[in-house]
């Protein structure tokens, strides 16, 4: 099979910060196994934890979103414009803001949510990865590589009729409905690791946050290109925990 140089080069741009994720994310499972007094290798999780975020979330998903996105005409070039980086930035205060919800709605009515709104849960170094995971790697993984995937394989199954004409729209909408959808059912395990067993209302804001901002962000993909949704993701954790620590902690 023929490697596709563009698709490889644009996947390799990113392979550092999989690198960076993996390791953090080794790095503090361990830490959580020691405190509960489980034994882990360290090596071993370190090679499960590179070949799964480095190698395949963000390697191989950018290599195949990359394709994948050029078939379905959402490829954009890899560039930045004032205009646009401009909204992506007041997207992302937007979404913050929206993130703020959790706050002042969901945790006075669930105590470990509550909880976990202190100043000692603040850390830069969690916020850097919650910007680089979930700015660029959960971007890569569920919109650029889920998302155009889902228009493919739509415009596989219905549109053979079409001659040649373009993607319906409604394709790209369902797409991230869809998207968006699995993206705040993603975030469950995360909820069930960080505040015990599932509620109906830890459910409920999983589906009501994630799902809100990743039909958002999955906007700004469809409309300004993945790109921007990185940085409209990335920021909205940025503001997000800045507004938390500056007006409220």
């Amino acid at each position: 099979m023929k490697i596709d140089k563009k698709a490889l080069h644009f996947a390799l741009l990113f392979f550092p910060i999989g690198l960076l994720c993996a390791w953090y994310l080794a790095y503090t499972n361990s830490t959580v196994a020691a405190n509960l007094g489980v034994e882990v290798s360290l090596p071993l999780l370190l090679l499960a934890t590179f070949i799964q975020v480095a190698l395949v979330y963000t390697l191989l998903l950018a290599y195949l979103g990359h394709q994948l996105a050029r078939k379905v005409g959402l490829l954009r070039p890899l560039t930045f414009e004032k205009t646009l980086a401009g909204k992506a930035i007041l997207l992302g205060l937007l979404s913050a803001l929206v993130m703020l919800s959790d706050y002042f709605v969901f945790a006075p009515h669930i105590p470990q949510v509550q909880a976990s709104y202190s100043p000692e849960s603040f850390s830069f170094v969690a916020l850097l990865f919650s910007m680089l995971y979930g700015g660029i790697l959960e971007e890569i993984m569920l919109r650029l590589f889920f998302l155009s995937l889902l228009v493919f394989i739509l415009d596989l199954l219905f549109g053979k009729t079409r001659q040649g004409l373009e993607i319906p729209k409604a394709y790209y909408h369902i797409a991230n409905l869809v998207a968006a959808i699995l993206f705040a059912l993603g975030h469950l395990p995360a909820t069930q690791a960080a505040f015990g067993a599932l509620s109906g209302m830890l459910v409920l804001r999983s589906l009501v946050l994630n799902g809100v901002l990743g039909y958002l962000f999955g906007w700004v993909y469809l409309k300004m290109g993945i790109q921007y949704a990185m940085i409209t993701h990335a920021l909205t954790h940025l503001f997000f925990q800045g507004i938390l620590f500056i007006f409220i902690f």
